[in-house]
């Protein structure tokens, strides 16, 4: 058991040191017992701390990418300095959703790993707005992803925690989410506010930022804060990875849902 730990935790550490390279989650978590050498074995305070750190670099990242924008559309300071004051206080209803939840002493890595949402998204409202204002060229898909969609998922999100019978502060945590999509719906507002200011050109981008936002909020919520954290080979195989099809995004009916599949028939996964 102690072989198990110590390989999913170097294996986490790793994927996630990566991901702060590429913006992107990149570790697979086994649930096979692997054989390391003793002095290479890292405590678990050790290893939230590196999650923290690297929380905190792929945060930082991002707001310079953000200040770099503002220099080269300076035109925009203003709504877009407003816009991140609607993201910090949707990032601050995402940290009272990250406070539920029994996770024992890896409970930092999940806290991480939830705020951690939060700064994708907002990579996700900037990244090709950014690349298209330093004149490079931006390419998007042209699947629709809309308010309704985001609306039904929190529903199926909240639902899913009322029927949770190891969730000891269910009201709580709904109660958080409720919060956390009404400082989201306030965000995509006020960027619906600007997009209407901005030139054509850059009008168009920036939709496809805002679409590209809706896709990725999106699978966050079917995924329903699973798959985040230290997790189990069997939960990573019945979440939607990052990058699945829009199609297998769309179709997917939410963890709860899958889960309780698998666990009817624990062959059975989803993208198998």
């Amino acid at each position: 058991m102690k072989k198990l730990i110590l390989f999913v935790a170097l294996l986490l550490c790793f994927g996630w040191l990566m991901s702060c390279q590429t913006n992107k989650k990149a570790a697979l978590i086994s649930s096979q017992d692997t054989i390391v050498d003793e002095g290479d074995f890292q405590t678990q305070a050790e290893i939230n701390e590196e999650f923290g750190n690297a929380s905190i670099e792929y945060r930082d990242s991002i707001e310079g990418v953000f200040q770099e924008l503002v220099g080269i559309r300076p035109q925009y300071k203003d709504d877009l300095n407003k816009e991140r004051t609607y993201w910090d206080k949707y990032q601050n209803a995402v940290r009272e959703v990250a406070g539920y939840g029994d996770h024992g002493s890896s409970t930092p890595m999940y806290v991480a790993d939830v705020m951690d949402q939060g700064v994708q998204l907002r990579e996700k409202t900037l990244h090709d707005f950014y690349i298209h204002a330093k004149g490079e060229t931006v390419f998007w898909n042209d699947t629709k992803f809309t308010p309704a969609m985001i609306s039904d998922a929190y529903s199926a999100f909240i639902n899913a925690v009322g029927k949770d019978e190891y969730m000891e502060q269910k009201t709580e945590l709904q109660e958080a989410l409720r919060k956390e999509q009404q400082c989201w719906n306030e965000w995509m507002k006020y960027r619906e506010t600007i997009s209407k200011k901005l030139s054509e050109e850059d009008k168009v981008v920036y939709d496809v930022c805002t679409n590209m936002a809706f896709r990725t909020k999106l699978l966050q919520l079917k995924n329903q804060n699973q798959g985040l954290g230290m997790i189990s080979g069997e939960i990573l195989k019945c979440i939607l990875p990052e990058d699945c099809s829009d199609k297998a995004l769309l179709d997917y009916s939410g963890f709860d849902k899958v889960w309780a599949k698998h666990c009817e028939n624990t062959d059975w996964y989803p993208f198998e």
